[in-house]
């Protein structure tokens, strides 16, 4: 009998845990900054370092296609420093339609930097800048960005009069983060009928909430414990 107690205590503290953390992730939940940064702060201000690069291609059902590049590096310097700098570019190689948004799961919650809260950037490389990152220059700049606390999402919207569309690219945009990379799929929206995403790029964000670690694992003690209760 005290054994089953034992169990019924343990599985209520555990509960409870995995609550308060799920409870804390959604607190810190806010609207992302869509901040200009210039392209100096974001290529060598920041000082980065263990820079990765992924260029990964995305294909929609009407045929049309293009590439994302994708950058994660530490930052050591200037406003960033000791966090991971996220960033992407859309370039938008071939076929008919606008692409209109971009979003990318799991983030993780967006880091605060130099006073901004839950930190997204964008910023447009210069004709003949040095890039040691593989973007172009110039590009369409997002209108707005937004991060989702329930899917734990960040999302970029490309303004209604100057979508994206062939033959064009997107500015360097993305977003600061305390949590390092981990490789996941992206979302593209499009207007173009029906066409959808049949081919999802791979790109870089930041490791998925602790919560969702700490809920799997309570998973797997709650089977274990049933499991030798049934023995």
């Amino acid at each position: 009998m005290r054994r089953v107690l034992r169990l019924k205590a343990l599985a209520v503290l555990a509960t409870f845990v995995a609550a308060s953390f799920l409870a804390f992730g959604t607190a810190n939940a806010a609207p992302l900054s869509n901040t200009s940064v210039n392209w100096s702060d974001f290529a060598s201000n920041w000082s980065p370092t263990n820079v990765q690069v992924l260029v990964s291609p995305f294909t929609f059902s009407d045929n049309a296609s293009g590439k994302i590049v994708s950058v994660a590096y530490f930052s050591t310097d200037g406003a960033t420093a000791g966090k991971w700098v996220y960033a992407y570019q859309i370039v938008f190689t071939s076929g008919n339609g606008k692409i209109t948004a971009f979003s990318v799961v799991p983030t993780n919650h967006p880091a605060t930097v130099g006073g901004t809260p839950n930190f997204s950037f964008y910023t447009s490389k210069s004709q003949g800048d040095p890039d040691p990152f593989g973007f172009q220059s110039g590009g369409i700049a997002p209108i707005m960005a937004g991060y989702d606390e329930t899917l734990s999402e960040a999302s970029w919207v490309f303004p209604p009069y100057n979508y994206i569309q062939q033959g064009q690219n997107s500015v360097v945009f993305g977003y600061v983060s305390d949590f390092e990379p981990t490789i996941v799929q992206a979302d593209i929206s499009k207007i173009n009928s029906s066409a959808t995403l049949t081919g999802k790029p791979f790109v870089f964000a930041a490791s998925p909430e602790p919560a969702l670690a700490l809920l799997f694992g309570i998973g797997l003690l709650g089977a274990g414990l049933f499991r030798r209760r049934k023995k």
